[in-house]
């Protein structure tokens, strides 16, 4: 994971284990993997004006993830339904392309950490 501070201070507590990430010992915990999609997504995780941690909105930013997109292995396989008959009337088998999600890699995620001095996150 890539971690990238965005200004000087004490950040939020994080740890890593697979694709779940976990903020202040189990305060807030999100599965990287459940929330990867064909495009990029960002989560804000922030701090509520009562001090607990939520995604989303919020009174201050802690963090922010961004989750790149879903990579995919593509195999060609021959589709039978779908022959086709060339100039000639001869029958051709045509192709298509079975596309199966990889893993989340979490090398390629990004953890944006924010100063969080004078906020008490509970």
């Amino acid at each position: 994971m890539k971690i990238v501070e965005m200004n000087e201070g004490k950040k939020i507590d994080y740890s890593l284990t697979g694709t779940r990430l976990d903020f202040a010992n189990g305060a807030l915990t999100i599965d990287l993997a459940r929330y990867q999609q064909d495009d990029p997504v960002t989560r804000d995780i922030m701090v509520d004006s009562e001090g607990f941690l939520t995604t989303g909105r919020g009174l201050y930013y802690a963090a922010q993830v961004e989750i790149p997109a879903c990579e995919y292995e593509e195999t060609v396989v021959p589709v039978e339904e779908a022959e086709t008959m060339n100039e000639d009337g001869e029958g051709t088998m045509a192709e298509g392309v079975t596309r199966t999600p990889l893993p989340l890699n979490t090398d390629n995620v990004t953890l944006r950490l924010f100063a969080i001095d004078g906020i008490m996150v509970r």
